[in-house]
């Protein structure tokens, strides 16, 4: 039987443009925003390019934002090339 992922659909989260704003001006990246709102990042950083664009007519200027730094906690070439000798050993044996 073949197994089935069931995504559960996640409700909207809503957050005023007051709200929005205050966690703009209190962080240094779009997670943060997220975090602060309870929005998806993607979310954010599509609001934000809007809000952006719409004070930017009045002469209003937001904070520059980060995307924040994946942290890299394993060696990713020393991963590939575990890989690697085993692959090689499974080909030749």
């Amino acid at each position: 039987m073949a197994e089935v992922n069931v995504v559960e659909k996640q409700k909207r989260v809503r957050c005023s443009d007051e709200q929005f704003l205050e966690a703009i001006f209190s962080s240094k990246t779009y997670a943060e925003i997220a975090h602060k709102t309870g929005q998806k990042v993607a979310t954010t950083m599509a609001r934000f390019a809007r809000t952006k664009a719409a004070l930017a007519k009045k002469g209003m200027e937001l904070p520059a934002m980060e995307r924040a730094k994946p942290a890299k906690t394993v060696d990713n070439v020393e991963a590939m090339a575990e890989v690697v000798r085993r692959l090689k050993a499974h080909a030749n044996g």
